[in-house]
């Protein structure tokens, strides 16, 4: 076992977005916002949340998968803080990512227990860990945020944010204001932080989808 051996698997968006609709589609059987990913994980999946104490502080993961995929843990004290629920709905998703992305590359993998797992998972290489976590986060917000979803709310809020920041003698607002200003509008639909919202306002490309 030797994680410098791990070399980066690199997906395109187009991949990712599939996998995610397509665990939607298999394990996600109701259309209600926002996402219940607990229930995903634990009734669907027949996996276990877990929280440990002090995982951030000693490992510097917010979360991880077990190698064996039956549980995710998660920092104890993110976990049972209100102040911190969106972020850590966001990292339940972020695993499930690994979950669906990354299995057959941690299957090939022998470890001989949890603490061997964590050690080869701190010790990925900066490029390959990159990707992991990059494509994580990407199935993560789009299994969080629906597209159609996140097109409706977009357009519902479009107009009246354009009137109302936009005058004869004032610019017109452009793109990326508009994202920050609508962003923080629309999150709460989908119990996700407002820069996971734009940040996929940004890379849906959503201006060429609203119509």
């Amino acid at each position: 076992m030797d994680p410098g051996k791990i070399v980066s698997i690199k997906m395109t968006l187009d991949k990712i977005r599939e996998e995610a609709e397509s665990f939607r589609a298999t394990h996600i059987f109701s259309s209600n916002l926002p996402v219940d990913i607990e229930n995903v994980v634990e009734a669907t999946l027949g996996m276990r949340i877990i929280p440990i104490e002090n995982l951030q502080k000693l490992c510097d993961m917010e979360g991880f998968i077990s190698n064996d995929f039956t549980s995710i843990y998660v920092d104890k004290f993110l976990y049972q803080d209100d102040r911190y629920y969106k972020r850590v709905r966001f990292t339940i998703a972020h695993e499930i990512g690994h979950y669906v992305l990354h299995r057959s590359t941690i299957d090939s993998q022998k470890f001989d227990d949890g603490n061997d797992w964590i050690k080869f998972r701190i010790g990925l290489k900066d490029d390959t860990l990159g990707w992991f976590e990059t494509q994580a986060s990407e199935f993560a917000g789009r299994l969080l945020v629906p597209l159609d979803s996140l097109v409706e709310e977009f357009r519902s809020k479009r107009q009246i944010v354009i009137k109302k920041f936009s005058s004869w003698d004032s610019p017109k607002i452009n793109d990326d204001d508009l994202f920050s200003i609508i962003a923080p509008l629309i999150c709460s639909r989908f119990d996700v932080s407002a820069e996971v919202i734009e940040r996929r306002l940004r890379k849906e490309n959503i201006m060429n989808l609203i119509g």
